[in-house]
């Protein structure tokens, strides 16, 4: 929660040009104050510049961790109970191994490692990589291995296999539907919402655009969430997938002239400007069909609203509320 809005501040500095940062000698300097979450502040805007309002962790739809922390690691705990989950993570034994040589914090005592035999936390050790990779630094600076020619081979060697394991993880997560809709059902009801009242706005009035900021592994559940094809395919291995860094997930309501009176607008969903066509996946992986069906009945297999409506209601429906 408080990485996502630290990134977002910096984010917003880098758009805005602000360049107003003044480094603080010691956390102690700062002076936190408890915003009031409920209403933006009605301030005064200068030309130049934008409101912002921060949720409260406890509101934040895209940080289902946060929100309801006990509720999330009961549900994650139920996925790593099954013996399919052990087997899985068991074999990657000595990949973990190997990465714990080299990365001692991975293993550490005390840190999550959230189920598995496996034994270290897949989320550091693929952000590792995908941090290091993002910045052009080699695997192993700033380590023991630093300048070990062969140990950065060897990590190198190691990063497609981190990857593939860590997304092979999440799936065992997202083909759960309790544990999938308490984490992208709420944030696709607000977009919902957000969509039908639209569609109530007069032409002069102005249409809202929405930016959010959120993990990869947010997005990857987005992603099971509206039903991707291509993470149906067992054999081409699409379901690999993880995020790429600054990776843009968009929904689009984008009104048709070949719709009845009752469907005038589709959702267009993008990730990175690839069109994401969605499916009924979670029956097709549960065994519930044979096929992997297209939900979307608009133009291009794209999701009528009506359609989105559907997938969003299914979503309400298999959310677990807390004892």
């Amino acid at each position: 929660y408080l990485r996502t809005i630290t990134s977002v501040q910096c984010f917003l500095d880098g758009l805005l040009g602000t360049n107003k940062y003044v480094p603080v000698e010691s956390a102690d300097e700062v002076d936190f104050q408890e915003p009031d979450h409920d209403t933006i502040p009605r301030v005064e805007l200068k030309d130049g510049q934008v409101a912002v309002q921060v949720r409260d962790r406890t509101k934040d739809v895209l940080n289902a961790f946060d929100r309801e922390p006990d509720l999330m690691m009961s549900l994650v705990s139920q996925v790593a109970a099954q013996p399919s989950f052990n087997e899985g993570d068991a074999k990657v034994a000595p990949l973990a191994a190997r990465l714990a040589n080299f990365l001692p914090g991975l293993a550490r005592k005390g840190r999550k490692a959230f189920g598995g035999p496996s034994g270290i936390n897949w989320i550091d050790a693929c952000d590792h990589f995908v941090c290091r990779s993002a910045h052009k630094l080699k695997y192993l600076k700033f380590s023991d291995f630093e300048h070990d020619d062969r140990a950065e081979q060897t990590m190198s060697a190691m990063s497609h296999q981190t990857t593939a394991h860590l997304s092979w993880r999440f799936r065992q997560w997202y083909q759960f539907p309790p544990l999938l809709a308490e984490l992208a059902g709420p944030p696709l009801e607000e977009i919902l919402t957000q969509m039908t009242t639209t569609l109530c706005l007069q032409k002069q009035e102005r249409h809202p655009f929405v930016v959010y900021s959120c993990h990869d592994v947010t997005i990857l559940g987005l992603l099971y969430a509206v039903g991707a094809d291509f993470l149906g395919d067992e054999q081409k291995g699409e379901w690999r997938l993880w995020p790429a860094y600054a990776s843009t997930l968009v929904f689009e309501l984008v009104k048709i002239h070949s719709g009845t009176e009752d469907e005038t607008h589709v959702v267009r969903v993008l990730l990175n400007g690839r069109y994401v066509i969605s499916a009924n996946l979670l029956d097709y992986q549960s065994g519930k069909t044979d096929e992997l069906e297209y939900v979307g009945k608009g133009p291009k297999q794209m999701l009528r609203l009506s359609d989105f409506e559907y997938v969003v209601r299914r979503l309400q429906d298999a959310r677990e509320k807390p004892v």
